[in-house]
């Protein structure tokens, strides 16, 4: 049996040094220790959200953005929601996660690995959980905006979009048409039609 999951620390802190001259590993080096301050343990962008074009965004808190994460195995999420907003189905690779809902009506839920969905309507103060790797999705199905707190086991637990990997990615034409069932028109409409939400969601 092989099992894998972000290390464990070795010290108690490790504030990811993101300049360009940080030597690259597998995460990233430690800031020196002697020019770290507590504004490097303070995240504040979670405090201004616009909203994308499925009327619903994701503000990553991963290490990319708040360094101070390195190491610690967590990274957290903020989702915005207008009426009617969707965060399309996408998955972590490396991560569980779990949902909390701070205000309104989500509709939410995911793919197990034998292609059953479980699903269901959360109001605020509800709490659901995603299996790492499992597509997952949500909709805002209340009447007025909605938001959550997300948390993932991972300083760094990937993003990938479904429709965007499967539509713009140069996958051969020929291998979707067969795998959808549709022709190379209908192939095109869909490609057309996916949203440009990784460029705005992605770290």
């Amino acid at each position: 049996m092989v099992q894998a999951a972000d290390a464990d620390p070795l010290q108690d802190f490790c504030v990811a040094d993101l300049s360009p001259s940080a030597p690259r590993v597998n995460g990233f080096a430690c800031k020196d220790r002697a020019n770290v301050t507590s504004k490097d343990f303070l995240f504040t962008g979670f405090r201004n959200i616009s909203i994308s074009g499925t009327n619903a965004i994701p503000t990553l808190g991963d290490v990319h953005q708040y360094p101070a994460l390195n190491t610690q195995g967590i990274s957290h999420v903020r989702l915005d929601f207008g009426v009617g907003g969707v965060i399309p189905p996408h998955f972590h690779p490396l991560a569980t996660e779990t949902l909390f809902v701070v205000q309104g009506s989500i509709y939410t839920g995911f793919v197990s690995y034998d292609n059953v969905l479980y699903a269901e309507v959360l109001q605020q103060g509800d709490l659901y959980i995603f299996p790492r790797a499992t597509v997952h999705f949500q909709i805002n199905v209340g009447t007025g905006p909605a938001v959550t707190f997300n948390s993932l086991n991972s300083q760094s637990p990937g993003f990938l979009l479904t429709a965007n990997q499967l539509l713009e990615t140069k996958i051969s034409s020929a291998v979707l048409e067969a795998s959808l069932g549709i022709n190379a028109q209908e192939l095109a409409s869909l490609q057309a039609a996916v949203p440009s939400f990784w460029s705005q969601a992605a770290p």
